[in-house]
């Protein structure tokens, strides 16, 4: 293993000093060309005789691209951030017909609640903080929540995915249902009046063993499941936080514990279960339909002569793509990779029916491993490391607005870096020819791209952009 992690650092700082003088090199000269010869000899004086260099700058159309469904993502508890982010609702358009996005969360159990006999229960109710809406926002929402009946689990042991099933683990017969109007950054109160969940709390009133022990709590009040259905026809996502201090499950109520002196009305008190990022488990389920859309005659065919594309969040479709002629280029190896930039051009908004507005931020790159796992492309890990933010905006991705003149239509693209891992595959460093284009926060956005695909007659095509040196 030693000599392995040495190999590969020699190969790095090898690399490096091959792009330093590279790039010094094209500094000095300044002129690209077109895979032709330039008999421009500014900058050649400083070369020893005979060492003209010639830059070339090449564009590989040959890239073969199809949409494909994308596989679930690890939705249960990965950040513990109180502030995480979760999709709950629905949306609906002529290209995805519907996508949907359900929850499910533990809840804990509280020092607040004072274990004695004679439980009273004035209320019981939960908070739901909403940090934000997208979709139509003039339309009300009807919530729902259902008691979960699965036990469930925050530990190494156990992931959940985004396809989790759901069904028959939980009771069909709502908690409570509200209907709600979008208010970005609103906590809303559900009052559960059903009497048999009710009676779940008055049964074990004085039972320390639940009321003591999260671990035994959990195993008796499994959690809840909940629900959006949107009222508009186009719908409506909320972005919740469950691990809020404002998400909680309050109850209102009195026992011996609580009666403090002897007058004939109960003293009341106010117990908090909360959800925490540490020791609460939370689940985000999507689901997508395609019925009768263009998605739906595309979708992991790998034959597809489509001139268009699709990226979506929520773990909905991705475009893969290999580059077809790769061997040729490694067959002209040795070169030096002075940058590589892969390209996907967005289909105009009149053409597409997506408003510029909607289309997703950013999308990430990556390779698509032997396991069929994703991992970002190696220059996005060499960015990432020295940038303070986590973010390596260097590598691209993001959506990008490129002006054609005053009197023409802006067009939008979105462009990513990746010359350290082109010239990795030419040296035969990275054997892996296997792409995937999928959004950078897929797990928290439902927003979709539609790019143009590799087909010769489209107006725009996937390219990967080329400026190298030949040695």
């Amino acid at each position: 293993m030693t000599g392995s992690s040495t190999n590969k650092t020699n190969f790095q700082m090898n690399k490096k000093f091959r792009w330093l003088s590279a790039a010094i090199i094209a500094g000095l000269i300044g002129v690209l060309v077109s895979c032709e010869y330039n008999e421009n000899s500014l900058g050649t004086d400083i070369l020893p005789p005979g060492d003209n260099v010639v830059v070339y700058h090449d564009t590989i159309f040959e890239v073969d691209a199809y949409t494909m469904t994308g596989k679930p993502i690890r939705t249960s508890e990965v950040t513990y951030s109180a502030t995480r982010l979760m999709l709950l609702g629905s949306l609906h358009d002529t290209i995805i017909v519907r996508s949907t996005a359900e929850a499910v969360t533990q809840y804990n159990t509280t020092s607040s609640y004072q274990v004695a006999n004679n439980l009273e229960i004035d209320s019981l109710f939960l908070a739901l903080h909403i940090y934000d809406f997208l979709g139509e926002m003039e339309q009300d929402i009807n919530l729902s929540v259902y008691e979960f009946t699965e036990r469930i689990y925050l530990d190494t042991a156990h992931s959940y995915y985004s396809d989790y099933d759901i069904t028959g683990k939980y009771n069909p017969v709502p908690l409570v249902q509200k209907t709600i109007a979008p208010v970005n950054g609103t906590t809303y109160e559900l009052l559960i009046e059903d009497q048999e969940f009710i009676d779940k709390f008055m049964a074990v009133q004085a039972d320390t063993n639940i009321f003591y022990n999260d671990s035994i709590f959990k195993d008796y009040f499994n959690g809840f499941y909940i629900t959006a259905e949107p009222v508009s026809s186009d719908g409506t996502m909320a972005r919740i936080q469950l691990a809020s201090s404002l998400t909680r499950l309050t109850m209102k109520y009195a026992n011996d514990s609580t009666d403090v002196d002897s007058t004939a009305e109960r003293d009341f008190s106010y117990a908090h279960f909360t959800i925490d990022q540490y020791s609460s488990q939370k689940i985000n389920m999507f689901e997508h339909d395609y019925t009768g859309t263009a998605v739906e005659e595309i979708i992991d065919d790998e034959e597809s002569n489509s001139p268009y594309l699709y990226t979506q969040g929520m773990s909905g479709v991705n475009t893969r793509f290999s580059f077809a002629n790769l061997q040729e280029w490694i067959d002209q190896n040795p070169l030096i990779i002075n940058s590589a930039t892969m390209v996907f051009d967005v289909v105009p908004e009149e053409e597409s029916g997506i408003l510029y507005d909607d289309l997703p931020f950013r999308l990430m790159m990556g390779t698509v491993l032997e396991d069929d796992d994703y991992e970002p492309v190696y220059d996005y890990f060499v960015l990432l490391s020295s940038d303070p933010n986590q973010t390596a905006s260097r590598f691209g991705g993001y959506k990008k607005a490129e002006s054609k003149g005053l009197f023409s239509d802006t067009t939008y693209t979105y462009r990513f870096n990746m010359g350290l891992h082109f010239q990795y595959m030419l040296d035969g460093e990275k054997n892996d020819n296997d792409f995937i284009l999928q959004l950078d926060d897929g797990m928290i956005n439902p927003l979709y791209s539609k790019l143009w695909s590799n087909l010769p007659a489209n107006k725009r095509r996937i390219r990967l952009e080329i400026v190298y040196l030949k040695l």
